[in-house]
């Protein structure tokens, strides 16, 4: 029954995907990237909290509640709601600015703002640096899902015919596929994390929890620090991170973008019941082969067949809608920003087949890679918040060149990057700290060499 269940819902995400192509049959490239611009609140909301609501956090917060504990809830939930706020500003002004330059993709807007190829060019490599772990993350919790069901089917048939699903999809309509998408999604998850969590709270007990999630994870300072360092840091990063701009792009009007910051705050009503799934797991001494199969395995031992087949369809929505979206964004970046001059049609064919790479490629790293999601998602924040100060000088006029900009993107790069692969946390602070502000000391020093420069050359002249 889970596995006719899980099928069911499937294909209801094929046939609402079918539904999103109608009236769009012939799409130009702005209407397959950002739909043109006409998506109401509904639709926006629904693709910008799919971060949220993505397989990572329905499998990874309770994967790293389980082995982290209180240290990792503390920053984790922060950073999501100080988030809401801080997008409530700047996204509408990312909006105004995409529109000003009918920008389809984060690239666009420095292109347009400080006409600099070079600079481009390193947003886009960058920015698909960032994003090439998303694709492997959503395919591994793809496949902790999938080994609830014991089908003793080989990976690489279950990735394949994953990536397969997303491709269609993508083909179908574009961006209107996973949004159309997320809503039937959204609405799956929120059931199966409600149940599972309610579920675990009655099978644990409430005497029992509360002990259980006391002891064992005492906050230290060094965790305290880590955390009040990444909190604004990772709030700001996933209001500039490149499919969020993408997102904010899909909306008719700054207006649309900014109600839906108020109500966003809203979704995080599945973390406490995921933080109930995993204080239950460790209390019940579940047999869990992995972190990340905390959820699902909770979820195989308190619900019925049919409704294991509800939570599994749920999460495998999940991490096939961030992956749509993630392709949509990577496509693009390549297509328009990397090869100049490719005619409207020739932008969206070559995005395609960027698209077909990318899924082939998270296809094989699924099978070569492995980690706790939360620390692949720790990594991609540390390059993503790098472009906090290009982002700022578009939407806030500050005068910038692409020279200092650019310059200040790579050592934010090199220093949060390196640092962290090398193992580096000084006094306990986030690397991607570190990195943005060597990021914007950098920056700053080029800005004001050139203006010096600037001025004694004038000085000079009149001389």
């Amino acid at each position: 029954m889970a596995s006719i269940i899980f099928f069911l819902v499937i294909l209801l995400s094929i046939m609402v995907a079918l539904f999103s192509r109608r009236g769009h049959g012939h799409q130009d490239s702005r209407d397959f990237f950002v739909a043109s611009g006409q998506f109401g609140g509904i639709l926006v909301f629904m693709l910008a909290v799919g971060e949220t609501y993505s397989i990572g956090s329905i499998m990874g917060f309770p994967s790293a509640a389980y082995s982290a504990g209180t240290s990792f809830i503390i920053w984790f939930l922060s950073y999501i709601v100080l988030a809401y706020p801080v997008g409530y500003f700047l996204n509408p002004l990312i909006w105004r600015a995409g529109r000003d330059c009918q920008a389809l993709t984060m690239a666009d807007l420095f292109r347009a703002r400080f006409g600099s190829r070079g600079l481009e060019r390193l947003v886009v490599l960058t920015a698909i640096l960032c994003l090439l772990p998303m694709g492997e993350l959503q395919i591994v919790g793809l496949l902790r899902v999938i080994d609830q069901f014991h089908w003793a089917l080989p990976e690489q048939w279950t990735t394949t015919a994953a990536a397969g699903l997303t491709f269609v999809w993508i083909m179908l309509s574009g961006i209107r596929a996973p949004a159309y998408v997320s809503v039937i999604k959204d609405s799956l998850v929120l059931i199966a994390v409600t149940v599972v969590g309610l579920a675990a709270l009655r099978a644990g007990g409430m005497a029992h929890l509360p002990a259980v999630a006391w002891t064992g994870h005492p906050v230290a300072l060094r965790d305290q620090v880590y955390a009040l360092s990444t909190i604004p840091l990772q709030a700001v990063a996933f209001c500039v991170a490149p499919q969020t701009v993408a997102f904010v792009f899909t909306a008719r009007s700054a207006r649309t973008v900014r109600r839906n910051q108020i109500v966003m705050p809203l979704y995080m009503v599945m973390f406490p019941f995921l933080y109930l799934v995993a204080l239950y797991a460790r209390s019940a001494g579940l047999p869990v082969p992995s972190p990340n199969a905390v959820f699902m395995v909770a979820a195989g031992a308190l619900l019925p067949d049919w409704m294991v087949g509800l939570a599994a369809g749920a999460c495998a929505l999940s991490g096939l809608v961030i992956l749509a979206g993630t392709c949509l964004a990577i496509g693009p970046l390549v297509s328009r920003n990397l090869l100049h001059g490719l005619s409207d049609a020739g932008q969206r064919r070559g995005a395609q087949a960027v698209i077909a790479c990318y899924l082939l490629f998270s296809i094989l790293a699924a099978g070569h890679l492995s980690g706790l999601m939360v620390t692949l998602t720790s990594f991609y924040y540390l390059g993503v918040s790098q472009f906090i100060p290009g982002v700022a000088a578009i939407v806030w006029r500050w005068p910038l060149s692409a020279r200092a900009l650019g310059a200040g993107l790579v050592v934010g790069d090199v220093v949060a990057m390196g640092g962290a692969l090398a193992g580096l946390q000084p006094a306990g602070l986030n690397t991607g700290m570190i990195g943005l502000v060597a990021n914007l000391l950098v920056a700053a020093a080029i800005q004001w060499t050139e203006r010096r420069k600037r001025v004694v050359g004038s000085v000079s002249d009149i001389a």
